[in-house]
């Protein structure tokens, strides 16, 4: 029995075996847009974990399959103005409603039982004399409020969670002005006694405990801000 159908030739399979391949290839290179960003990383505020030069994969769909922790190693925009303009990685200490600080250089999150963050970093900064930090300005962190709170001995704070309520005094009110503000879009109003935040919030610091600008410095990242997590294998800066 013939076949009635018209057979193309053999230049036509050529161009639909091409198109075939362009679209396949034009989805792949989306796709990892869109799951996956590479960065590398210029400071050396995560060594000894990850140096100057190394280049680390972000994982988005991370972000949909499970929960950040404590411990996880994550990239996202700085939010000290809340505009997405620069890009950085650091380690999660403080997820959503998680109660955090640190003792003698040591950093403790009281829902994680093994330390977080790299040990022997947090135990040179323990000994380090307190004056190499006041001539770098790097000593006082937030809230930058007379409360005695210095790089190496701060908390308990909580990390704001969405439907938490905070009451506000003169201490909590300058600690979460920037997360309000940011939520409500305008400044603070001082007689505000309590708020409920509205999103999430994660707390970031560097492994290089004793030279990292984080949110130590600048405070509460929000859930938004976050464009992965670190994950598969890093390539080192030969």
């Amino acid at each position: 029995m013939e076949n009635d159908g018209v057979k193309p030739r053999e230049g036509e399979k050529d161009h639909v075996l091409f198109f075939y391949l362009l679209v396949a290839l034009l989805f792949c290179v989306f796709m990892r847009m869109l799951l996956v960003n590479s960065f590398t990383i210029v400071t050396p505020s995560m060594v000894p974990t990850i140096q100057p030069g190394d280049k680390v994969n972000a994982f988005r769909l991370l972000l949909f399959t499970r929960k950040i922790k404590a411990n996880d190693i994550i990239v996202f925009y700085k939010p000290t103005d809340f505009t997405k303009d620069e890009v950085y990685c650091k380690r999660v200490l403080g997820t959503p409603g998680d109660r955090i600080g640190a003792v003698d250089g040591h950093c403790w999150n009281d829902r994680v039982l093994k330390p977080v963050g790299v040990v022997e970093e947090q135990e040179k900064l323990r000994w380090m004399f307190d004056g190499f930090f006041e001539f770098s300005d790097s000593y006082e962190v937030i809230p930058y409020t007379d409360t005695g709170w210095n790089i190496k001995n701060w908390g308990p704070l909580i990390v704001p969670a969405k439907g938490l309520t905070m009451s506000l005094d003169d201490f909590t009110r300058e600690l979460y002005r920037k997360v309000i503000e940011y939520e409500t879009g305008g400044p603070l109003d001082e007689s505000l006694k309590e708020y409920t935040f509205r999103g999430d919030y994660y707390f970031a610091v560097g492994d290089n405990a004793m030279s990292s600008f984080d949110s130590r410095y600048w405070g509460f990242i929000p859930e938004d801000f976050i464009i992965g997590i670190v994950g598969g294998k890093r390539i080192r800066n030969k």
